[in-house]
């Protein structure tokens, strides 16, 4: 090894990682130069360089039979564990037979079989490391700790795990807090948490970095903002309130509270030390607020700081961008960077032209594009039905090509929300039939609830109904969704009795819930059970009326010819009321022959807010017309003329 080729081949072999063309490379060189038939060593640092890269594993699994070193199977199968978990379980059972006492290949082995969800395979070695007396080495139990909490049917093996382990570490305590969040039992990590502050595991053992953010993470899916507020003081408290993966957590956790401005304090406090999640995180808080302005500004100053967007930074800013003008130089600043082809930031360009209703931008980029992604298809097809373009997404859907693209559950959202929009029956039949024909999409409860939704606003109640009575499994929308079918379609008596038999199941009802069953009641003339109803919400539920709900009780009052009913409710409304329900008064008058009660309240309807001039021109001409004012008649109608009022058309669904 004196030639200069071979010197510099040593030094490269001794880098920590390589990516796999320059990999191959060497590899080449170590043959040409018989450095690999006549020093092994060069041969076990090019194998040790293939394991450091995934992709490179591959290569490295080629040398395995070549590679002299005792070591080579248990390096093989630390590193296959993190990258190719399956790859690893093979390799073991392989090897089982040199395999000897390394509690390292164990503690990797039982993480392989966790990342695989292997769970028999999990217990096969556990029984394994007992018989080798492995159980009690450190890094062997924090394993099978973390390995028996991946599922929900084993937790109690974990629990047992922990409970044996004589000395615990702060990775074994947190090993159970995540676990225990993970599975929705957010109030069972905290518990840890605060018997790890008070010493129960041990007075070295206290919460690291790890620790917080496991639990801030928690807080946004189960806890509330409270317990993150408590947790960041905690964090100051300990000297961990400067951490950046703790502030990046809290960053996450605020901006998706909507909490912006304790967002941009933790943002602030982190100063130099932030990285690109920091700003990436801040970013997407600004996004889901809607607030692109400030977006686009901290984009600004990302490039001021000389800190490079990734692929989660275009796709923060494309998402809240609704300025057709800015968000063509995000896109100009997307090529330049390379990742226009990129599957999370080709679906935000389309969406951001959709969103600045430029869906012929958004067609044009998505035919530019390959279309390997069924990302990109479903993102287009959902262009089409939020710009009202319904067909054209179930045009686009006949497209992919069968056998080099599955449609799943949002393609197939996207298609039931198109039927649903333009009442087209017939291929809402095959849709359903194609969620039936699947069993991923027959256990989906968003697809189950989509169809319901999608056979009431065609009509078929009795095909909503099969529908709800097929899941599996439901939930208060599933409901919610069955009580609003039959309101849309007059059948208040089915709705009523729907929403007791959600009751009965012990399914807490929602505002949505009740504007269902209140409407059913206002369509069907059933004035007492909406009273009833009505009373229940406000009193059972606690639930405040909002405007749709006082609307469906005003409506009904007006339709059962209960006016001064629906006066005296409007006047103990929680809000002022807007022209929108006097119209409903003196519609109500008008059907139910109270034409000089109709007339006292027309005069007052124009100056009300939320007036409508042509909709209460309109009203106002019918009732002069019952009440046989044919001068006010002809008034009305030329002052619409002058002033060019137009009615919206209607349109109809068996023309188009």
């Amino acid at each position: 090894m004196n030639s200069p080729l071979q010197i510099r081949l040593t030094q490269l072999l001794l880098q920590q990682t390589l990516s796999p063309n320059p990999l191959f490379q060497i590899h080449s060189l170590l043959i040409t130069t018989a450095l690999q038939s006549h020093h092994p060593s060069a041969l076990f640092s090019l194998y040790k360089l293939s394991l450091s890269n995934p992709s490179t594993l591959s290569h490295a699994a080629k040398l395995l039979p070549q590679v002299q070193d005792p070591n080579k199977w248990s390096l093989m199968i630390r590193h296959a564990s993190a990258a190719a978990p399956l790859k690893a379980l093979s390799l073991f059972r392989q090897m089982r037979a040199v395999a000897g006492d390394d509690p390292f290949v164990y503690a990797s082995l039982i993480k392989a079989c966790n990342k695989s969800h292997a769970f028999l395979e999990g217990k096969s070695v556990h029984c394994r490391v007992i018989r080798l007396g492995l159980d009690s080495n450190v890094n062997v139990s924090n394993s099978l700790i973390s390995f028996y909490m991946g599922s929900a049917n084993l937790m109690g093996y974990a629990d047992v795990m922990f409970d044996g382990v004589l000395v615990k570490s702060v990775v074994s305590v947190n090993c159970m807090i995540s676990g225990n969040v993970d599975r929705g039992k957010f109030d069972v990590g905290l518990s840890l948490f605060v018997r790890m502050l008070t010493g129960c595991f041990g007075l070295n053992v206290k919460p690291n970095c790890v620790t917080f953010v496991i639990l801030v993470s928690g807080c946004v899916k189960f806890g509330g903002y409270r317990d993150g507020n408590a947790l960041r003081c905690c964090c100051f408290k300990m000297g961990l309130g400067h951490n950046i993966e703790i502030c990046n957590a809290l960053i996450d956790m605020y901006a998706k509270f909507g909490r912006i401005s304790d967002a941009e304090s933790v943002f602030s406090d982190v100063a130099a030390q932030k990285d690109l999640v920091s700003w990436n995180s801040l970013m997407w808080g600004y996004a889901i607020s809607g607030d692109f302005e400030r977006a686009f500004s901290l984009f600004g100053r990302m490039r001021i700081e000389d800190v490079g967007p990734d692929r989660v930074s275009f796709s923060c800013l494309l998402s809240s961008c609704v300025d057709l003008r800015l968000g063509a130089m995000i896109h100009a600043r997307v090529k330049s960077n390379g990742l226009e082809f990129d599957v999370s930031v080709g679906t935000a360009l389309i969406s951001m032209y959709a969103n600045c209703r430029k869906i012929e931008s958004a067609r044009k980029f998505f035919d530019e594009i390959p279309k390997e992604n069924i990302e990109y298809w479903n993102t287009m097809i959902h262009a089409y039905v939020n710009n009202g373009l319904a067909n054209e997404g179930l045009k686009l859907f006949d497209q992919i090509k069968p056998g080099k693209l599955e449609p799943d559950e949002v393609t197939l959202l996207g298609l039931i929300t198109a039927c649903r929009d333009i009442g087209e029956l017939n291929k809402s039949i095959i849709l359903h039939s194609m969620v039936e024909s699947d069993e991923r999409f027959k256990r989906s409860l968003i697809l189950g609830n989509a169809l319901i939704d999608m056979y009431a606003k065609c009509g078929t109640t009795a095909k909503a109904r099969d529908v709800f009575d097929s899941m599996r499994k439901k939930d208060v929308v599933s409901w919610t969704s069955m009580v609003v079918a039959y309101a849309l379609n007059g059948e208040g008596e089915k709705s009523i009795a729907t929403f007791k038999e959600m009751r009965d199941e012990n399914f807490i009802p929602n505002s949505v819930t009740f504007v269902g069953v209140l409407s059913a009641c206002s369509h069907s003339g059933l004035v007492d059970e909406g009273r009833i109803l009505y009373e229940m919400m406000c009193d059972v539920y606690n639930i405040e009326p909002e405007i749709e709900h006082c609307g469906c009780m005003v409506d009904m009052f007006a339709r059962a010819g209960k006016i001064e009913d629906a006066r005296v409710f409007i006047g103990n409304m929680p809000m002022e009321p807007s022209a929108r329900f006097w119209r409903m008064l003196v519609n109500g008058c008008r059907v139910n022959g109270e034409i000089g009660l109709g007339l006292r309240f027309v005069s007052g309807v124009n100056e009300l807010e939320g007036s409508n001039e042509s909709e209460d021109s309109v009203i106002s001409s019918n009732v002069y017309a019952e009440a046989g004012r044919w001068g006010d008649v002809v008034s009305r109608r030329e002052f619409m003329v002058v002033e060019k009022y137009s009615k919206v058309a209607g349109k109809s669904l068996i023309a188009n």
